[in-house]
């Protein structure tokens, strides 16, 4: 959440195979989520942006919009930097999960490589995935980074005597209750209860409904359904 920026340059200068590699970036990670209360997103790629800065250091209009332009007229260790970042946020850094919603702006480069036009494209990869790498473990040592899970909405038809096992399986699924509808037994029905429907409502994580079907027709005595949509992705809990 919010925004963290790396504490000046962050440098990066090691000799590979007898090449020197120097390069310094200064980075600011965004989040793009609204801090709105708003419990669902659907996830989207990082955002890479260049400030004026760095599109001056390799020689673009300040003042211009990489929105406006082809990335494939960028010199090549402009390519490079994108790159270097990308490929490190694409790695993220709790587990395997990439990172996403958030805005990477790169606010400044430099690097003493500037007259080697063979080793600067190699120099700002480095430089790139480096800054990146670095700011990405501070915000994981600080617990600021967090794993979104999908979320699904789900509604369940089930017998009105069988609510109580559903409502409880569900918690155990880290299920939230939205609704629950309880069927009316009209007047003067003659049927009884057991075959008047409740529809409970609510939001359970993906991976906690994965073969619920089976589990909802033991639950139910095979009288139970469900549906089941994508709602957008939140933090995981626990």
């Amino acid at each position: 959440e919010g925004t963290v920026e790396t504490d000046g340059f962050v440098e990066y200068d090691r000799s590979v195979g007898g090449v020197r590699l120097q390069g310094a970036v200064r980075l600011r990670l965004s989040s793009r989520i609204s801090s709105n209360g708003v419990g669902c997103v659907p996830p989207e790629e990082p955002v890479v942006t260049l400030s004026r800065e760095t599109r001056a250091y390799f020689g673009l209009d300040p003042k211009g919009s990489s929105e406006d332009e082809s990335e494939h007229k960028y010199p090549p260790s402009l390519k490079a930097l994108l790159s270097g970042v990308r490929g490190s946020l694409k790695r993220g850094r709790v587990g395997p999960y990439p990172l996403a919603n958030l805005e990477c702006r790169i606010l400044d480069v430099d690097s003493e490589l500037s007259n080697s036009p063979e080793t600067l494209p190699g120099a700002m990869r480095a430089a790139a995935a480096n800054a990146v790498t670095t700011l990405l473990e501070t915000l994981a040592k600080d617990g600021r980074l967090v794993v979104l899970e999908p979320k699904m909405n789900v509604e369940i038809s089930v017998p009105r005597e069988k609510v109580g096992f559903v409502l409880s399986d569900l918690t155990a699924r880290r299920g939230v209750v939205d609704d629950v509808a309880m069927g009316d037994d009209g007047a003067g029905g003659s049927g009884g209860s057991d075959h008047i429907k409740a529809m409970v409502k609510a939001e359970v994580p993906l991976v906690e409904i994965l073969g619920y079907a089976n589990s909802l027709r033991s639950l139910t005595g095979g009288e139970g359904a469900f549906s089941a949509e994508y709602k957008g992705h939140a933090p995981k809990e626990g």
